[in-house]
């Protein structure tokens, strides 16, 4: 059965790996990231402990039972007088023994005893605060959670952005070398005919030797964007799949950032989990200072004892009552809780207030993103558009004898500059939609089938 086991398990765990190795688009690594994305694990049983608090409040306002028993020696001492007017006693004591020079007998017996107890809580300020504090715990870690899964469909969004990023560059900067390569083997021709100066091999060589640094730096962040997802998914992947040229550029809806940052304030889970918490902080004041009121409960008790009957004889105590109980003085530990409680419930206040703000920020940021994010995508594409041309320009002039290369290389260069920059702003576009409605508090998985819809299909 062992060996069962473990072969269904090493063939789940390679199922899972292939499932991660072929997965190339962006939906595909979610769906494997819900199940192997250690931040979101750890999110889920953090929320399973602490949702744990309402429970525990519960249960001191349901009835507590508890049994005991107990086995015990005893020795009664008796004086010779009272002993002889209580014949019957000396003769059921077996174990009984006269104290020398002391006139005191003493009988030893086995007393056994068993009980059950039990106690309702009638009312208890403090247990009453704490089933209240325990609810706003629980919500609390049930909105961090569901933060944490909207957080993870940002991460691995982000993530595979940065990989298409970084492949981006590392395209274009390998093309931009062979560009720089293939000019300087043109001016090095020019040179050895006697068409072109030296100084031409010398400034193509320069903007060639400059490129080599941007391929390496280009590679390594290739590297490390691959070993980020490989973080979130918990493997690494194959290659992944490329974006369309042309994507939509829908503006936001509404297209007020005041809008997105009232939605924010009401709906982002971190927000709204900061208040719960100052809530529960709230709340705990009252717990500490009920720990110094009364309380009140009814108690029950069953108790049988076995012994000897020199030790009383065999027996049975039921009771039944209402008990008060208030703790008058407790060397001060009362007045200190409910202050250090206070304090606590203050750096609530501000970690609400410190949220609320931050969240405001990233949700307006995340606005102009968009906004300008549209405005930089259409002035990349000009710039591509017309650096190419100014290539093509500088070349046919170098060409004609009408330009220098210095210009033709200066062209080139702008261009992939150009080029560069118009990659990145399509991902920093996506990258704002998402966090804007992940900080509004609604990113779902719609809107990362939105973006899926963006690649390219393996295979086409």
């Amino acid at each position: 059965m062992f060996q069962y086991s473990m072969a269904l398990t090493a063939s789940l765990v390679l199922m899972l790996m292939a499932k991660v190795a072929g997965a190339n688009d962006l939906k595909q690594l979610y769906e494997v990231a819900l199940t192997r994305d250690a931040t979101l694990q750890a999110a889920g049983f953090q929320r399973d402990a602490a949702i744990e608090a309402r429970p525990q409040a519960l249960a001191q306002w349901l009835p507590q039972l508890s049994a005991s028993a107990s086995a015990a020696r005893e020795r009664v001492g008796f004086d010779a007088g009272q002993l002889a007017a209580s014949p019957g006693l000396g003769s059921q004591a077996a174990d009984c023994a006269l104290g020398a020079g002391t006139g005191t007998q003493h009988c030893y017996g086995t007393a056994r005893g068993l009980g059950l107890n039990m106690s309702q809580t009638l009312w208890s300020f403090q247990a009453f605060s704490q089933l209240k504090e325990a609810n706003f715990q629980a919500a609390a870690a049930e909105a961090t959670f569901q933060g944490a899964q909207q957080d993870l469909l940002l991460r691995v969004a982000q993530a595979y952005f940065a990989i298409l990023s970084a492949t981006d560059q590392l395209t274009t900067n390998r093309s931009e070398r062979e560009a720089f390569g293939t000019l300087l083997n043109q001016a090095k021709v020019r040179e050895q005919t006697g068409v072109g100066p030296r100084s031409d091999v010398s400034q193509a060589q320069a903007f060639y030797d400059a490129t080599e640094q941007s391929v390496i730096d280009a590679q390594n962040s290739l590297d490390d964007a691959n070993l980020a997802l490989t973080v979130i998914v918990g493997a690494r992947t194959d290659r992944i799949a490329p974006m369309r040229e042309d994507i939509p550029l829908p503006t936001p809806e509404p297209a007020s950032a005041d809008a997105w940052v009232a939605s924010a304030r009401q709906d982002n889970f971190s927000v709204r989990s900061a208040q719960l918490k100052m809530e529960a902080a709230s709340r705990d004041v009252s717990v500490q200072r009920g720990r110094g009121l009364p309380s009140f409960a009814l108690t029950g008790s069953s108790s049988k004892f076995t012994q000897d009957e020199v030790l009383g004889g065999n027996q049975t105590l039921d009771t039944v009552g209402v008990s008060f109980s208030w703790p008058l003085f407790q060397g001060g530990a009362v007045a200190s809780a409910v202050r250090q409680s206070r304090a606590l419930y203050r750096q609530a206040q501000a970690a609400y207030d410190a949220t609320q703000r931050d969240t405001e920020r990233q949700t307006r940021a995340a606005f102009r993103g968009i906004v300008s994010g549209i405005q930089r995508i259409g002035a990349a594409r000009r710039a591509v558009n017309s650096g190419r041309d100014a290539v093509d320009a500088s070349r046919r002039n170098v060409e004609f004898g009408t330009g220098t290369e210095f210009e033709l290389l200066d062209a080139q260069n702008n261009y992939y500059t150009a080029l560069r920059a118009y990659h990145q702003a399509r991902y920093d576009y996506l990258t704002s939609a998402l966090t804007l409605k992940q900080q509004a508090g609604r990113l779902t998985e719609h809107d990362l089938d939105a973006v899926d819809d963006l690649l390219i299909e393996s295979g086409t």
